[in-house]
């Protein structure tokens, strides 16, 4: 198979057992390329939204990679929001920006079961009681250099939310690989927005954090 013809396989989070969807590779440039728009369609995990509300006067950190800067921007709209803190997770080593070369990389790290050492550091991390895990959707779920956050930096029973950027593929097995590394964590509602339309996300993610119980900022 050509590397032009090869498909990208997306795990689907369903209750069919070991279901795919089938992405192109074009696809997958797009979802990194293209803005997202919202779309509230991500299940209610293991929490009440009642954890969200209690979070309302708590420390709140907004925890993002982005490649284009689709998922920086989606951040950026629930930190407008909610406010707390905001922190991109950056690597030691910078994925490189070619299409291509970032579509190779990323597949070779999941099929590896790589942990790409991060340069981002949180000394403050036991002051947060709420985190937003912000991410593109790689290969089905987040980028590996969560996976070596996540093992390095305990949750414990903090809440975690995820939010993810897609062309398709929404949250992917995400939440269920969050479930694995965070097992004692109070998992809430996701959101997943599609390429195209993150400018136009912001009544969407207000509507997701409404029914969070986080209330507007005056």
């Amino acid at each position: 198979m050509s590397k032009t013809s090869r498909i990208f396989l997306q795990p689907h989070t369903a209750v069919v057992h070991q279901e795919n969807m089938i992405r192109s590779r074009r696809g997958f440039l797009k979802g990194i390329a293209l803005g997202a728009a919202a779309v509230i369609a991500a299940p209610v995990l293991s929490r009440a939204s009642a954890y969200a509300a209690e979070a309302g006067g708590n420390k709140v950190l907004i925890l993002y990679f982005s490649h284009s800067g689709n998922t920086r921007r989606l951040a950026g709209q629930i930190h407008g929001r909610v406010g707390g803190d905001m922190v991109e997770l950056k690597t030691v080593v910078p994925y490189p920006q070619d299409y291509d070369a970032v579509v190779d990389m990323a597949q070779k790290e999941q099929q590896s079961n790589a942990r790409p050492q991060i340069a981002t550091e949180i000394p403050n991390w036991d002051e947060y009681h709420t985190v937003f895990i912000g991410f593109p959707n790689w290969w089905g779920t987040m980028p590996m250099p969560f996976f070596t956050f996540l093992e390095k930096y305990s949750m414990g029973d903090k809440n975690v939310i995820p939010f993810c950027t897609h062309e398709g593929s929404r949250l992917g097995r995400s939440e269920s690989d969050l479930r694995k590394l965070c097992p004692q964590a109070h998992m809430l509602k996701g959101f997943e927005v599609r390429g195209s339309r993150v400018s136009s996300a912001q009544k969407d993610v207000d509507a997701w954090l409404d029914g969070l119980g986080f209330p507007a900022r005056n």
